[in-house]
């Protein structure tokens, strides 16, 4: 991607950023977000956000940004596999989509299997840590902490600080998903626009934005929002502290391969033989496309174990794993399902030169023409 044009934007313009998109027509909806609400209560579950399609630029005004941007859609839910489901990937329509990362690397895998239709999006990628998982039994544990007063909350290292309405802040001590701490593909591939609160304190009114296509600057000029120009101290604070991250995902990455490494096949397998096949793993996998999934129907018929029900899940996905780590963070019996991916991410990139949701234009080493390529060299 080519970066065109940085700013900062207050964060409190940002949902105006999204009406402009449906109000000037770039999009027809936008897949957005929304927190859960007591029914009986009417209380705000500020912690379990969901992805909710708007059509209404109004919809956009109430937008659980920060909240978003640490927690993550709940449970199984993530941008590409919303897209996918519930809009046909954008074969029909223009979808305008907020998407981390590993989103953007999963769109990539399913427009390579016809699945989305990248020309029909508009992609508001996030710039980011990672997120947390399970805060609200965190929270829970601290007393002196009134979730209904919360107003705001931001990643830093190794804990998340929450703003109140009073103007205090506290801090937790937690660690991002155990995922994330070993990404080391922080960064968007597609995106017309990213935003990020990377380098900036809690305090901040301001979100850094970044532009990177045609219709990203058009939508700066049709907003009549005012940008200010990203400072360069800033702009340095944000890029440093993103290259630490990077580095510690890249150490934590080395370590717990090398560990996982060294573990025996036996080892690995009786891991797996505490599989409940359940069957998250493959619900929250963004690019499972299947429509009749043989590994549910074999689960149902009673004909399969559970290590082949999930050697057969990694082989199938193998190739398309962008590393999302859904399948990792959703499993009840917490299998290392990450460690699987990853470890078998690194042998492809080094045996094939293969990495998934790079580019549209690459082609998986396990496709016909890929094997034809092979045998042509040989």
């Amino acid at each position: 991607m080519e970066l065109k044009a940085e700013y900062l934007i207050k964060e409190k313009d940002f949902p105006k950023l999204l009406n402009t998109l449906l109000k000037e027509k770039f999009v027809d909806k936008i897949i957005g977000a929304k927190t859960k609400v007591d029914k009986k209560s009417g209380a705000v579950d500020r912690f379990t956000i969901s992805p909710e399609l708007w059509d209404n630029p109004k919809q956009s005004e109430n937008l659980p940004l920060t909240n978003l941007i640490a927690y993550g859609y709940a449970r199984t839910d993530s941008a590409g596999k919303f897209l996918h489901k519930s809009v046909d990937g954008a074969k029909k329509e223009k979808i305008g989509l907020i998407a981390r990362p590993c989103d953007t690397r999963a769109l990539i895998e399913l427009a390579k299997i016809k699945q989305v239709n990248l020309d029909n999006l508009f992609i508001i990628a996030l710039e980011d840590r990672g997120m947390v998982l399970n805060i609200s039994k965190e929270i829970k544990k601290d007393k002196n902490i009134d979730p209904s007063k919360i107003i705001k909350e931001k990643i830093e290292d190794n804990k998340i600080v929450f703003l109140f309405k009073d103007g205090k802040t506290k801090e937790i001590k937690i660690n991002v998903a155990d995922n994330c701490t070993r990404c080391i593909r922080k960064t968007p591939v597609i995106a017309d626009i990213t935003i990020s609160d990377v380098g900036l304190s809690i305090e901040s009114e301001d979100l850094i934005l970044k532009i990177y296509s045609e219709n990203g600057s058009k939508l700066i000029e049709k907003s009549d929002l005012k940008f200010n120009k990203l400072d360069n101290k800033i702009k340095v604070i944000h890029e440093e502290k993103l290259k630490e991250i990077l580095k510690q995902s890249k150490e934590k990455r080395s370590k717990d391969l090398k560990e996982w490494q060294e573990l025996s096949q036996k080892e690995k397998l009786d891991r797996l033989n505490k599989c409940t096949m359940c069957g998250m793993c493959i619900n929250s996998c963004p690019v499972c496309f299947c429509i009749d999934c043989i590994l549910q129907k074999k689960r149902k018929a009673k004909n399969i174990d559970k290590i082949t029900y999930q050697l057969t899940r990694i082989a199938h996905d193998a190739d398309r794993c962008v590393e999302c780590g859904n399948c990792d963070n959703n499993c009840p019996m917490h299998l290392p399902l990450s460690l699987y991916f990853q470890s078998l991410n690194d042998a492809f990139k080094e045996k094939f030169k293969y990495s998934s949701g790079e580019s549209v234009d690459d082609i998986p080493f396990r496709s016909a023409n890929a094997i034809k390529e092979m045998e042509l060299e040989r």
